[in-house]
């Protein structure tokens, strides 16, 4: 999350949200405000990452993991409030959470586009995912059969957890999905469009 000192923004699009693993106990009075205050800013283009995470759970006492738990889907609901009022997507981070994403996806209803970002899981949740009409990005490491699922409408490419070009990544898996690199790009241009600039 970015501090009220770095609201310049210069150079580029962000997003600003609050990762489950870095939620305060008092995150509510103390960080979400700073959200509020950064996500309107015009090179703020996103909410996130927001989300949920079972397996940074197992690192608390036992005891206390389902507060935990708890305090991740508040915080999470909170952006997704807050990303219909400001009309801006959210980007997820979800692990081992995504029959809880689905759940809370239906609960709101949301207008604004969901991406789950760097997915590597299975072939069954992407398709869960897809239905629900939630975007997928995937980076240099993915299952196959999910990257031959995906609608290279609902795709997103990224480099996060990875030193790989953002261009070689594009190159790879359109390999897969024999179609050129430059048809690629033009779709996944066109998917960002429409995710992240409403056009």
């Amino acid at each position: 999350m970015y501090k009220r000192q770095h609201t310049s923004f210069t150079g580029g699009l962000y997003s600003v949200g609050l990762h489950p693993w870095h939620l305060s106990d008092d995150w509510e009075s103390r960080q979400m405000p700073e959200v509020k205050h950064l996500c309107t800013h015009p090179a703020v283009v996103a909410l996130g990452e927001c989300g949920l995470d079972k397996v940074c759970l197992k690192s608390l006492p036992s005891d206390a993991r389902d507060a935990a738990f708890v305090r991740q889907t508040a915080a999470f609901e909170a952006h997704i409030r807050l990303s219909e009022a400001v009309g801006k997507p959210l980007v997820i981070h979800c692990v081992r959470a995504f029959n809880e994403l689905v759940v809370l996806h239906r609960r709101h209803a949301p207008s604004q586009p969901w991406v789950v970002h760097g997915f590597r899981n299975n072939v069954n949740i992407a398709r869960m995912l897809l239905r629900e009409d939630i975007r997928l990005s995937i980076g240099e490491k993915y299952q196959l059969p999910v990257l031959q699922e995906i609608p290279l409408e609902c795709l997103l490419t990224e480099t996060d957890e990875s030193r790989m070009p953002v261009r070689d990544i594009i190159k790879s898996i359109a390999e897969v999905r024999r179609v050129t690199a430059e048809e690629l790009s033009m779709q996944i241009a066109e998917n960002a469009g429409k995710i992240f600039f409403q056009r």
